[in-house]
């Protein structure tokens, strides 16, 4: 492991210590958790991800939090980490899990539209009728031309 990983997990630990333990501010809900820190290799900056659990004004009530919160957290954290040199923090949203959810509910619907479309089809087989509209919203749905 290179000394940045090493240092970044020992930051994450004592960010998420401070922002549960001293951090005194509303915004910062525990709704919010530090997904990861990431370091320059000169280890000047560390760019600290969170994810928040909540509509968009949980998301901006904490980014407007971390923004005013940074150099307190930076100050505290100087206290607590063995280290000369204490990294300038930039807090940004994590939207991993958002986007990995919209990814599985895409994926959810274009399989129940494909269930669906395969019932369709089976129905109509078994009344010797083959489903042409069926297959072309199937088509449709995954972005290709339907035939004629």
């Amino acid at each position: 492991m290179r000394r940045s990983e090493r240092m970044g997990d020992e930051i994450k630990r004592i960010l998420a210590d401070l922002i549960s333990q001293k951090l005194n501010d509303p915004r910062i809900t525990s709704a919010v958790t530090i997904t990861g820190v990431r370091l320059t290799n000169d280890l000047s900056t560390a760019r600290v991800y969170y994810s928040v659990f909540g509509d968009d004004e949980a998301r901006e009530n904490a980014k407007d939090a971390f923004k005013s919160a940074g150099s307190f957290l930076r100050r505290e954290l100087a206290s607590q980490l063995r280290s000369r040199k204490v990294p300038r923090l930039i807090f940004e949203e994590d939207n991993t899990l958002r986007e990995s959810e919209a990814i599985d509910q895409l994926i959810r619907r274009v399989r129940e539209e494909d269930e669906a479309a395969a019932r369709r089809r089976a129905e109509n087989s078994e009344s010797g009728v083959e489903d042409e509209e069926a297959n072309d919203e199937t088509q449709a749905t995954r972005g290709e031309q339907p035939t004629t």
